[in-house]
Parts: C-alpha cells; structure tokens; sequence
C-alpha cells in the first residue's frame, strides 16, 4: 500500500519544478534589476557637469521664451516639449524633446549643453527592455510581457512554498544554525542547500514585495485588483497618465486680455511652493478654453510623491488647483507605493540597496536551486548506478556462502 504524499512533498517537488521552469526567466529579471536600480543616480552621475552652471554675481536667469528661442537658434530641429527648472540656482534647465532626448539650457547665459549621459541612457532602457518583456518586438512584445509576468507570479509562490519549506521541525540552536548562518559543509549538496536556505531566509521578504509588486505591474487583472480592494473603480489609463487630474474650471477672460507668459507661470509657481526642487512647465501649444498644467517637485522620498499637479487660470495667473500625492485616492497611492516598492525606491537609497542586495540573493537562489535538482536527479542516479553492481555482488557472495555445506 502506497503512503499518501505528504502535503510537504507536495510542496517540494512544486516548489523543484516551477523553480527549474522559471529560473533562467527570474535570473534575467533579478541581474537586469539590478543594473536599473540605480539608472538615475548613473545617469546623474554622468551628467554632473553638464548640469552645473556658474552664477555670475548679482545675475538673474534669463527670460524663459529668450532661452527656449535661443534653442531653437542652435538646434532648428529640436522639439522641445517640456522644460524642468530647478530651485537650486546654479542646475542647468532640462528642456526634454521626446525622442528628440533632452538639452541642458544655461539660465544666466543661454549656453545649450547635449546630454552626456545620452549612450548610457540608451543601454540602461535596452536592459529596461530586456527587464520588462526580454527586449521582444512587435507581435513578439505581448509574449515577452506574459513570460516575465508568469515568472513574477511564480517567483511569489516560491517564496511562500520557500518559507513553508524552511521552516523546522526542530528549533535546536543546532539544528537552526544551518539554516540562518553560513557554514562550512562536507560535500557540493550540504553546501548548496546551506547557501539556498541562509539566502532565502534572509532576502524572502524584499523578494516578496518585489515579485509580488511586479505582478500587480504585469498583469491588468492585478493592477484593477488593487482598486477594487480599496472600493475604487480602477482608472482607464495607466501608468503616468493615471495620474492626469480633470480640467478646474475658470472664469472666461476679459475682452482683450492676454494670456499669461511661461516666465509669470514660473514667478506664480515660485511664490506659491518656495521649498520647491523643481517646476515642471509644459511647453506644448495651449488651449485657451483649458487651464495651464504644470507641476511642482517637493522633496520626498521619491519623486512621484513629492510631485504636485497644479492648474493654473491661463489668464490670470491664479492657481486654480494643486493636487498632492496626499490627497489622491487611497487606491492610487497604494497603486504608487506597489510601482515604485518593485524598484525599492519607496524608501529611499535604502530601499534601492535593499532590493539590489535581494536581486542578488535570488541569484544565488537560483544556481544553487538547479545545483541541487542535479544532485537530486542526476548524481543520485549515478550513485545507485553505482552501487548496483556492488550490492549484487554482495548478494551472490551471501547466496553462495548459504549454499555451501561448510556453513553450519
């Protein structure tokens, strides 16, 4: 009669297969992550010059329709479509141009300086790529996409089943140690097994939040699904366009009245939020029948949540709406939080090292996963192939020795 599998068999043997199943795809997730978690202090890094100015003494920075024309002079080509200025008063203006990619503008003497960091931006969105989908194109897109959607998904239950499976029987310091420590092992199997329990065990918790976060990011279902907890109707648009605040409503203009200049917008927006990082003006034409959106970057933890969506009276210059990441939906900030917890930079530098030190964890998760599937599946074969004919040949020795007269 055969036992009944044990409920923690199951559980092994799920957790051995869709590990060998999903591995190489979480390898390539993990080593790319943690090449991008740091892609804006990199790009920083790289720009670091480019972005400072000198600030002549008793200088003001330039009128911003001089700047944007004095662009235009050296670059006819280039469509700028934004525009970041800094309240630090020697950081170069960042005129972003879509494709176009992004100039640093001088303030004070309209100097245009091309990006840097522009090759190392191109290979950190390839690996971004690579990250999100494994860089596929076209009708090859969607796939990619699905692929590493699964394999967060799997990555979840392998480290709910990876908590079910440390977890001992027996809390002995003895015994415990093995676990939560590194130690030294005779043999490739008791060494592997030592490194996947201590790695998982320590790193179980960021890689949860990380792969549990990239299924809410890969999936639709999931990203409705954090909505609908909160008692929210999911939004139709993702991503930064979710973000997007209704039209306020303004007073018609009086006849005659001109619109408000980009450099008034700027004073209004200064005045308004003087702990301010940064303004965000966009430059795309303007509908006289909308307000002006612009946005403001407060200090916080990340800039999604310091940034500020505010709505301006084209014609007057009052400031009609200022939106907080406070004061959004509970749904929409966890749906925040959950975006930018995958990367780690909800918390800051130490949530990005964080979440680089657990990438690298699961790395190692993954070869000494495989290295112990092989000694599972193949050395262990190998050594019963091995024993085999030596058991034989102790069986014959003792059927031999039973059939002769001389044993008593």
């Amino acid at each position: 009669m055969k036992r009944p599998l044990r409920v923690r068999t199951v559980f092994l043997w799920t957790h051995l297969v869709l590990g060998l199943l999903a591995g190489l795809v979480i390898a390539v997730m993990s080593s790319t992550g943690i090449v991008i978690a740091f892609e804006q202090e990199i790009l920083d890094f790289i720009d670091r010059d480019a972005r400072t100015v000198e600030v002549p003494e008793g200088a003001a920075p330039r009128d911003l329709a001089e700047l944007l024309e004095g662009l235009s002079a050296v670059e006819p080509d280039f469509s700028a479509r934004s525009v970041v200025i800094p309240a630090d008063p020697a950081a170069a203006y960042l005129v972003s141009g879509g494709k176009d990619g992004s100039r640093f503008v001088d303030p004070y003497t309209g100097e245009v300086r091309r990006q840097p960091s522009e090759g190392a931006h191109e290979v950190l969105h390839f690996i971004e790529d690579v990250h999100r989908f494994l860089a596929l194109e076209g009708v090859a897109k969607p796939v990619g996409k699905m692929v590493t959607g699964v394999g967060n998904l799997i990555f979840v239950f392998l480290c709910l089943s990876g908590i079910y499976l440390w977890f001992p029987r027996n809390w002995a310091r003895k015994a415990l140690r093995p676990l939560v420590v590194l130690v030294r092992t005779r043999g490739d199997k008791a060494r592997h097994f030592n490194q996947h329990n201590v790695f998982g065990v320590w790193s179980v918790l960021v890689l949860l939040v990380i792969a549990g976060s990239g299924v809410v990011i890969s999936f639709p279902w999931a990203h409705e699904l954090v909505f609908r907890v909160a008692g929210e109707e999911p939004p139709k648009e993702r991503g930064f366009r979710m973000m997007a605040v209704p039209d306020e409503p303004f007073a018609a203009p009086e006849e005659g009245q001109a619109p408000i200049t980009h450099a008034e917008l700027v004073d209004t927006l200064a005045a308004r939020f003087p702990e301010r990082e940064a303004i965000v003006v966009d430059l795309a034409p303007r509908e006289p029948e909308r307000p002006i959106h612009a946005q403001v970057i407060l200090p916080d933890l990340f800039t999604t949540r310091g940034r500020v969506f505010v709505q301006v009276d084209p014609y007057r210059g009052e400031v009609l709406r200022a939106v907080s990441f406070g004061e959004r939906s509970a749904g929409l900030r966890a749906r925040v939080w959950l975006r930018f917890l995958h990367t780690g930079e909800a918390f800051g530098l130490v949530g990005k090292v964080a979440a680089t030190l657990a990438s690298a964890a699961s790395l190692v998760l993954v070869y000494t996963g495989v290295m112990l599937s092989i000694h599972r599946f193949f050395r262990k074969g190998r050594r019963r192939r091995a024993q085999a004919p030596m058991i034989e040949r102790k069986t014959s020795e003792v059927g031999g020795l039973a059939e002769s007269p001389e044993v008593p």
